[in-house]
């Protein structure tokens, strides 16, 4: 059995609600007061180190670092130091922390409403710290004007967060399980990324080829020890996630949803569609109209 890890499960289809939210700086000898709160705190490391303890369980945070402190546990400074920092108070409602093996948090996460947060994790994918960084921004400049619908958009940029976070650790995963070496380990990210981007294009594997410069049986191989299945086993699947999303909403017919999601051929995507979800596309539309 794989080591367990604490997790924040959380609604995912419902925004935070947020009481604070800023970036914050702290120079020696400032040290984190004793607390116990009623929300849960979520911290962002944008530069220098933290030193932070949760009942009996010590923290050193560093860059691209986050963590998520729970309600009713005290929590305190342990060690001065420098940093800066992104603090989001929130509460959504269902909340719970969990312990799930990395086995256990992939087949949990499939879940559409599910959003499973490691309470302590490191970014580690340039473009999601980059973001992240941008992101911190955004949502402080958000909070510091007044409305409600500002303070909605700030909630929307911090779940873009959170799920940033999400996105990075399951890209983790599949990568640490499977041994991908040189240039390729380099390249299976960015190709992941490219299918969630590209879906309704028509992706061929000389197109994937020419643009990535390696012949497709090698990148089919390579991209199924990364995240554990094909190429266009996993594009199926991304374009079935986006498909079941915009039949729900009952303004696409499922020539227009064919369409937007790279299919084309009607007759073929219900083929796919039933494949996936063990329903016809019609059958799905009448059940989330319900």
């Amino acid at each position: 059995m794989m080591e367990k890890g604490r997790y924040i499960q959380m609604d995912g289809s419902r925004l935070p609600a947020i009481s604070a939210a800023d970036i914050a700086s702290i120079e020696p000898p400032y040290v984190h007061f004793q607390r116990t709160y009623h929300e849960y705190i979520f911290y962002y490391i944008l530069s220098g180190e933290m030193f932070l303890m949760e009942e009996e369980k010590a923290y050193h945070l560093t860059k691209d670092d986050f963590l998520i402190l729970e309600p009713s546990k005290m929590h305190k400074g342990i060690k001065a130091s420098a940093c800066r920092f992104l603090y989001v108070h929130y509460s959504v409602g269902g909340e719970k922390a969990v312990m799930l093996s990395s086995e256990e948090w992939k087949k949990r996460s499939e879940n559409e409403n599910a959003l499973l947060l490691p309470k302590y994790y490191h970014m580690r994918r340039r473009q999601h710290t980059k973001a992240a960084g941008q992101l911190a921004g955004h949502i402080r400049e958000e909070m510091s004007g007044y409305g409600m619908q500002r303070k909605k958009q700030a909630a929307c940029l911090f779940l873009e967060l959170l799920l940033m976070g999400t996105e990075d650790l399951e890209e983790y995963l599949h990568g640490s399980m499977a041994s991908v070496g040189g240039k390729a380990a380099q390249i299976m990210p960015e190709l992941a990324e490219y299918l969630n981007r590209s879906y309704a294009e028509n992706i061929s594997g000389d197109l994937l080829q020419e643009r990535y410069h390696y012949h497709f049986d090698y990148l089919n191989r390579q991209f199924k020890r990364w995240m554990g299945e094909t190429i266009f086993v996993y594009l199926n699947r991304v374009r079935i996630e986006r498909a079941k999303q915009l039949l729900s909403t009952g303004f696409y017919t499922m020539e227009e949803t064919a369409l937007e999601t790279g299919f084309g051929d009607v007759y073929y995507f219900s083929r796919v569609f039933k494949k996936y979800t063990g329903q016809t596309p019609g059958q799905y539309m009448r059940a989330t109209s319900c």
